[in-house]
């Protein structure tokens, strides 16, 4: 059974990679102009060789009903995070027009990829899991660009067609391949090769993740209610909607340990990009990232140890 030093011992390098993103961001050493095709690697290359890696052949992920239930959980627990948030935004002081959506959407969509996956990796060195972590983003990148995105600029304009970005396609190609028989097609040559452009896209990330924090740090005064709250919503009452979905439903192993790991997971930086350019409250989502991020050094090991002692996986 994993305890929380074990995962702690594993949670400690993927901040400390957050932090050394910072660091170099600070000292110069990585620039500005040098993120936007950093991030264009990590995402058009290198993630998806890492997809490709992980699911092609993966067992876990052979047959459709349960990528479909992994991916409908993903779009349905994000959902319920945003909604539950946007209804106890006014009660913390917060309205239509002053962050209230942008609280919402910051608190539900939590870091699903590139801090769920060194972890996730880490905890479970096993093909399947991983595996099962993709097609539950499938749900989770719906849920971004339709309920996420929609919510700042109504649901008829959201641009739910950015949901079929290249990790996805990839995510979809790679599925079509295990439940076609294709799978087995694929030469050995090419999976090392994505193996090795795959293992460089998780410290990449990670590393421009900490740069991008370490640029958002003190932009803006802290707004009191939203960096207590955000931290209490995102890391302490949402995750209850995750175990107990792990918990009462019945679901592979797999899936029960994604979920328990993206409960645990603070906000996406990404939400910092949503809110600048879909009309969204920008500095109410670069305190939601920063507050969640810092508490969540201390939470993810609980609520992981926790999580998964609590639903046996």
């Amino acid at each position: 059974m994993l305890d929380y030093l074990s995962i702690l011992s594993v949670a400690v390098p993927v901040y400390l990679t957050m932090g050394a993103g910072a660091l170099a961001r600070r000292t110069g050493l990585l620039k500005h102009e040098a993120d936007t095709s950093l991030m264009k690697l990590s995402v058009m290359m290198l993630t998806p060789a890492l997809i490709i890696e992980r699911v092609v052949g993966n067992p876990a992920v052979m047959k459709l009903a349960p990528v479909l239930i992994a991916a409908g959980l993903g779009y349905t627990l994000v959902v319920i995070g945003i909604a539950l948030t946007y209804f106890v935004a006014p009660l913390i002081g917060l309205k239509k027009g002053e962050g209230r959506r942008t609280f919402s959407v910051a608190c539900g969509l939590q870091n699903y990829g590139f801090v769920a996956i060194p972890l996730v990796t880490a905890l479970f060195p096993d093909k399947g899991t991983l595996g099962v972590l993709f097609t539950f983003t499938l749900g989770v990148e719906l849920a971004c660009w339709t309920a996420g995105v929609g919510l700042l600029t109504g649901l008829d304009k959201a641009p739910w067609r950015l949901a079929l970005n290249a990790p996805v396609l990839t995510i979809i190609v790679s599925l079509l391949l295990n439940f076609t028989g294709l799978h087995i097609y694929v030469p050995l040559v090419a999976h090392n090769t994505f193996t090795m452009l795959g293992a460089c896209a998780v410290p990449l990330a990670v590393l421009l993740i900490g740069a991008s924090i370490a640029d958002l740090w003190g932009q803006a005064s802290i707004r009191w209610n939203v960096a207590v709250f955000s931290p209490v919503l995102r890391l302490g009452i949402i995750p209850i909607a995750f175990l107990a979905a792990a918990y009462f439903l019945p679901i592979t192993l797999e899936l029960k340990r994604v979920i328990v790991v993206q409960a645990a997971m603070p906000s996406a930086v990404f939400n910092i990009m949503i809110a600048r350019l879909y009309g969204g409250h920008a500095p109410t989502a670069v305190q939601v990232v920063i507050a969640t991020t810092l508490v969540s050094c201390i939470t993810t090991p609980l609520v992981i140890a926790w999580g998964l002692k609590l639903v046996g996986a």
